[in-house]
């Protein structure tokens, strides 16, 4: 026996030792573990509830919204207090079950506190505090072991002919009970020594059945608990070819997009007209009109110019630019006045403005001036250029 295959055997006798060892000291048991809800059931909390009405031959529609009631001698199962939203609901429901349909009123309904205890001819009371002490310890008791709490209730008449009591699971301590209106009689009791579970009283050609159960009684898991499919299906009187309805929740459209569906052209008109008000109020990039041409130049900017030229240039040159000023405007206004002499520019403009001849040749020779004398100088050629200015306009426009 060659070093390799000792090896091969070693290794198969310390696998089979193993094994040994493990069938000694383990032992092998089947546990049935319950499986999530898959499909309709993960989303519908009733499903149980409804397949075991069809099961019976029953017609089950699940309904988010009451704007219509079901078909006469239909069941209808309110689930929900949302039915309140809308006022009219009640007399609506009470004049459905006057007609032949058959109410049935889970707790989550909250019909007790709402429209429907002005003619239910259901009423739930209060039970006894001793009462209620002595069943809540032993509800407590029954919770702290493995079972589940269960209760046996007696039905009067018997279900079906010959089913005298249910057992009802996962039913919460006795804090209600039941009992018909004054001059009412029972159609059908579910009680439990002198609490009363469920209660049926005809109304009209129709009935109304009120439950003292848990608020998940119809949910899938607790639907199908001991007894509990029994006394679901006597609740609603089952019955193959009957139409139920039931009543969970109520669903409606998000109001943005009913809106939008029945209203789109006012949206977009309103729309339109908030853009057009928006444009309108917005600050523009320019000004609204264009600013007017400014003729004339304020007394401030002529005096803030005057300074500063004359805090630049002296007196001599602002003395020098008006003299400039006045022949430009002789030469435009006086034929051959650029080949006068001086004496004969001066006579000239003393004949066209009506000045001293003897002035204006002063202040157009004179180069040099005090202070005092400046303004005077000034106002004298800006008197012979604007009487200049006025007899040209004067030729030019003649009445």
């Amino acid at each position: 026996m060659t070093r390799e295959r000792l090896a091969w055997l070693l290794g198969a006798l310390g696998l089979l030792l193993g094994a040994w060892w493990l069938s000694l000291n383990t032992e092998w048991v089947e546990v049935q573990r319950p499986r999530a809800a898959q499909g309709e059931a993960r989303d519908n909390p009733v499903y149980a509830f409804e397949q075991l009405l069809r099961r019976l031959g029953m017609q089950v529609e699940r309904h988010e919204a009451l704007k219509n009631l079901p078909p006469a001698q239909a069941r209808l199962v309110l689930m929900s207090s949302d039915w309140q939203l809308m006022p009219e609901r009640s007399a609506q429901l009470q004049q459905w079950v006057l007609q032949g349909g058959h109410l049935v009123l889970a707790p989550s309904s909250e019909w007790d506190n709402s429209a429907l205890a002005d003619w239910v001819p259901v009423e739930l009371l209060d039970v006894k505090p001793s009462k209620r002490s002595r069943h809540e310890k032993k509800f407590a008791e029954a919770s702290a072991s493995v079972q589940r709490p269960r209760r046996e209730l007696s039905s009067n008449p018997p279900l079906w002919g010959s089913t005298e009591s249910v057992a009802s699971c996962d039913a919460p301590p006795d804090q209600y009970n039941l009992r018909p209106r004054r001059n009412q009689a029972p159609a059908w009791t579910l009680a439990r020594k002198s609490v009363v579970h469920a209660l049926r009283v005809p109304l009209g050609r129709g009935s109304v059945t009120a439950l003292n159960s848990g608020t998940n009684l119809f949910h899938n898991e607790p639907a199908l608990r001991c007894d509990n499919p029994l006394l679901l299906a006597a609740a609603l009187q089952a019955e193959a070819g009957a139409t139920a309805w039931i009543y969970l929740h109520e669903k409606r459209q998000a109001l943005l997009p009913w809106l939008w569906q029945s209203g789109w052209i006012a949206i977009l008109m309103g729309l339109l007209a908030l853009a057009a008000a928006l444009w309108r109020a917005a600050v523009r990039f320019g000004p609204l009109m264009a600013a007017a041409p400014r003729l004339r130049r304020s007394i401030s900017e002529q005096v803030h110019g005057l300074g500063a030229y004359l805090h630049k240039e002296g007196r001599e040159a602002l003395l020098a630019a008006q003299q400039r000023a006045l022949l430009e405007a002789a030469q435009r206004s006086l034929p051959g006045f650029a080949r006068l002499s001086h004496a004969e520019r001066a006579a000239a403009l003393a004949a066209a403005t009506g000045l001293a001849a003897l002035e204006l040749s002063t202040a157009l020779s004179t180069r040099f001036c005090t202070r005092a004398q400046l303004p005077s100088l000034l106002l004298l050629l800006e008197t012979a250029r604007r009487r200049l200015a006025h007899r040209t306009s004067d030729e030019r426009h003649p009445t």
